[in-house]
C-alpha cells in the first residue's frame, strides 16, 4: 500500500525508534504520531501498531540473514520438530542451539518490537477518549477494542519468552505492562511485573474489548481477516488460557471462536496456506498478517532454501497420516540437498506470504486437550472431528493415550506455525536431537537440552537494564 505517514514512537525504556508505517488512509495525518490531533489521527496510529507486527523481529522472517523472527520462524527452527540441515549458514545457530546471552541481538529484538507495537498502542488508548461520543463513538469503541487486544497480545507474547514459567498465580517475574504512553518522559522506568500480575492485566484488557466490541459494534470490513475483531479477542483469551492451565476457560473461549469461524475441511485446511494474500479467507483464518508483497513469514523453515528441516521421526507420523498433510502446499518429501541428503520441508511459507496468528485447527485441538483434561468425554470427538475434516484416520483412545494423541495431533496440524518451542517450555523443557552433527546429517551440535537449561527463559537484553535498572535479570544470566 501507499507509504503516507511516518511514525515517531518513543519506548518506554527511552530508546527513540523511528520507524515507517505503509497503511493507505483516507486522510494524511498532519502531524507526528505522537501528537495525535485528530481522529484520522487516532485511526493512522491504530493502523502503525498493527504494522508493527510485520516486522522481521515478529512475524516476518524475510531473509536466510538471521533475523529474530520471534513469533514466526523461531519458536519452530528452536524446538524439536525441525532440525538445522547442512547447508545452513548457521545464521539462527545460536538461537537452535539455545546459547544465546544477555547481549544478543535477536534476543534484543524480541524483547523490543512488543513494547514498539505497545507505545503505538498506548497512544491511542491515552487520545481517543474525546471521540467516544457524538458522531465518532461507534467507530471510536471498535478502534478502542482493537487496540486493547493488541495491547494484551503483545504483552502475553513477550511474556511467554522472558517469564520462566507460565502459573497462572505464579510470583515468579514477568515483564513490565506498560498502560501509557509519556512522550514527554522518554526515561520512565518500570519494573517488571509478576507472572501473575501479567495475566490479570492481559485478561483485563482483552475483557474490556469485549466490552468496548459490544458497545461499538464489531469490526467493519474484515473479510480479508487483517484486522482483529471479537472472535480473534475469544481465540486470544483461549491461548492465554490455554498457557495458564486454565481448562474450563479454554473450553468456553474456544467454543464462542469456532462457533463463529467453525473448523472447515481439507480444502480450506490447504487454502489457508495457499497465497500470498486472500481477499476472503476460509474460516481456517481468524487473525492475518497482511504480506503486502513483502511478507515471508518462514523463509529458515519453508520452502526449498530452507535452513531447517523436518525430523525424520515427525516425518514418519505425517507420512502415516496422510490426507492434507501430505498435499504438496503443506509438506514436501524427498527434496534433496548437499550430500545427497532426503529432506522433508515444510511448505506452509515457502515464500511471499501472509501470516496466520489464529486458525480454528489450533482452537478445537486446545479445546479437546482442555476437555481431556477436565474428564470431558467429547474430547476424542473434537479430536476425531479434527482428523476427519483433514481426511486422517480417526481413533478410539481413551485415557492418557488420548492426551498423548491430542498432542501429538497438535504437533502434525500447527508444524511450522510458530508454537513447538512454546509448547516444550510449557510441559516437558527437554530436548533431544537425534538428527546431531554430520553423522545425522545436520549442522546442530547441542544435542541435549534439559529443563534445567538457563535457556528456557530468555535473558533481559542487557542494552535495557543499563537503561534501566529497576529491570531484574533472569536467573543464570
Amino acid at each position: 500500500m501507499k507509504k503516507l505517514l511516518k511514525i515517531y514512537t518513543i519506548l518506554f525504556f527511552g530508546t527513540l525508534l523511528f520507524s515507517a508505517c505503509s497503511k493507505e488512509l483516507n486522510t494524511t495525518p498532519d502531524t507526528a504520531l505522537t501528537e495525535l490531533k485528530t481522529f484520522s489521527d487516532v485511526k493512522a496510529a491504530l493502523l502503525g501498531a498493527y504494522d508493527g507486527f510485520q516486522s522481521g523481529s515478529y512475524y516476518n522472517n524475510p531473509s536466510n540473514s538471521g533475523t529474530p523472527s520471534g513469533w514466526s520462524a523461531l519458536p519452530d527452527l528452536m524446538g524439536n520438530d525441525f532440525v538445522e540441515t547442512l547447508e545452513s549458514l548457521g545464521n539462527w545457530n545460536v538461537m537452535s542451539e539455545m546459547i544465546y546471552a544477555a547481549d544478543n541481538s535477536t534476543v534484543e529484538g524480541i524483547f523490543v518490537q512488543p513494547y514498539e507495537i505497545i507505545s503505538r498502542a498506548n497512544n491511542l488508548l491515552q487520545s481517543i477518549g474525546k471521540y467516544e461520543s457524538g458522531d465518532t463513538e461507534t467507530e471510536a469503541k471498535i478502534v478502542k477494542a482493537q487496540a486493547l487486544a493488541i495491547r494484551a497480545h503483545a504483552h502475553f507474547d513477550c511474556m511467554r519468552y522472558f517469564a520462566s514459567e507460565y502459573n497462572r498465580t505464579s510470583t515468579a517475574a514477568g515483564i513490565p505492562y506498560v498502560t501509557t504512553f509519556l512522550p514527554s518522559a522518554p526515561f520512565d522506568l518500570p519494573a517488571r511485573k509478576t507472572v501473575k500480575e501479567n495475566y490479570d492485566l492481559i485478561f483485563a484488557d482483552l475483557d474490556a474489548a469485549l466490552v468496548n466490541f459490544r458497545n461499538g459494534g464489531n469490526t467493519k470490513n474484515n473479510n480479508s481477516r487483517n484486522l482483529i475483531d471479537s472472535t480473534v479477542v475469544h481465540a486470544i483469551k483461549a491461548r492465554v488460557s490455554y498457557y495458564a492451565s486454565q481448562w474450563n476457560d479454554v473450553i468456553t473461549e474456544t467454543t464462542l471462536a469456532l462457533g463463529t469461524r467453525p473448523l472447515g475441511g481439507q480444502a480450506a485446511y490447504i487454502d489457508a496456506f495457499a497465497t500470498a494474500t486472500e481477499s476472503a479467507p476460509s474460516s481456517e483464518v481468524y487473525w492475518a498478517i497482511p504480506s503486502e508483497g513483502t511478507m515471508a513469514p518462514g523463509r529458515a523453515t519453508n520452502g526449498s532454501n530452507a535452513s531447517y528441516r523436518v525430523t525424520a521421526a515427525l516425518t514418519a507420523v505425517i507420512q502415516s497420516q496422510g490426507g492434507a498433510y501430505i498435499v504438496s502446499g503443506i509438506t514436501r518429501f524427498n527434496q534433496v540437498s548437499s550430500g545427497g541428503v532426503a529432506r522433508t520441508l515444510n511448505w506452509k511459507y515457502p515464500g511471499v506470504r501472509s501470516f496466520k496468528v489464529f486458525r480454528a485447527g489450533e482452537m478445537i485441538l486446545m479445546r479437546a486437550e482442555a476437555k481431556q483434561r477436565t474428564g470431558d468425554i467429547t474430547a476424542l470427538v473434537d479430536l476425531n472431528q479434527l482428523r476427519t475434516n483433514r481426511g486422517v484416520a480417526t481413533g478410539t483412545e481413551t485415557g492418557t493415550a488420548l492426551l498423548s494423541a491430542i498432542l501429538l495431533q497438535r504437533r502434525v496440524e500447527l508444524l511450522g506455525e510458530g508454537h513447538r518451542w512454546f509448547d516444550l517450555k510449557r510441559s516437558t523443557k527437554s530436548i533431544v536431537r537425534l538428527e546431531c552433527g554430520t553423522g545425522g546429517n545436520s549442522r546442530a551440535s547441542n544435542c541435549t537440552i534439559d529443563p534445567s537449561s538457563r535457556s528456557w527463559t530468555f535473558p533481559i537484553p542487557f542494552n535495557d537494564i543499563k537503561v534501566n535498572p529497576n529491570l531484574s535479570q533472569n536467573q543464570g544470566y
